[in-house]
């Protein structure tokens, strides 16, 4: 099996790339679900996010309020570090637990995992490659207005990132998305060849 991480900077389009790999074939491993999932499943970690960030957070659904989470745990470098402790232990434990469980099955031949947090992580050295998605300041600006996400949430929520030329330096390829939808589509086909060939070793 090979394990493919993908990640970059918020609304880069790393989520886009992600499906059009999985409707090519790959398997794709989700952290924002693998977090709801792990948030929704562990009452002891909503309740330690609702002390944190307010209880407001639980929405009327019962749900958590992800909009909401957001923009008080980015709003600076404390509560991103809070928030974190409180949820990436748990969701590290289940990614580790969900790619070694593929492993084991050997089912799956290319196996994403889409994280905007892989090298915080260190998880790339748990990875065969990574790649970035990568975009301009003023493409991710207007693609987080649509989202409702004003220009001051989304420049401290781009703060609180590994800057975009550090990720490009890490990566073993970047795409560049800032033209149409259907370029990345074929940007991301031309990607799925590569890797389908380079299966089993590094990047040139």
């Amino acid at each position: 099996m090979y394990t493919v991480g993908l990640t970059g900077q918020i609304a880069c389009g790393k989520s886009s790339v992600a499906r059009e790999l999985q409707s090519l074939g790959a398997v794709v491993i989700n952290a924002d679900d693998l977090g709801r999932e792990v948030v929704e499943r562990d009452r002891k970690v909503l309740q330690k996010l609702k002390v944190a960030f307010g209880s407001d957070i639980d929405g009327s659904n019962g749900k958590l309020d992800r909009r909401k989470l957001g923009a008080r745990a980015f709003a600076s470098d404390e509560t991103t570090n809070q928030l974190n402790r409180i949820v990436h232990p748990a969701l590290l434990a289940q990614l580790r637990k969900t790619i070694a469980e593929h492993r084991k099955a050997k089912k799956t031949k290319l196996l994403v995992v889409d994280a905007a947090l892989i090298y915080n992580w260190k998880l790339d050295r748990e990875l065969d490659v990574v790649i970035v998605v990568d975009s301009t300041r003023p493409n991710q600006l207007a693609r987080l207005e649509k989202q409702g996400i004003g220009r001051k949430e989304a420049l401290q929520r781009m703060k609180r990132q590994i800057p975009k030329y550090r990720l490009r330096r890490m990566a073993d390829a970047v795409i560049h998305n800032n033209g149409t939808p259907e370029q990345l589509v074929h940007k991301t086909w031309r990607l799925y060849a590569r890797l389908v060939q380079h299966s089993g070793q590094k990047f040139d």
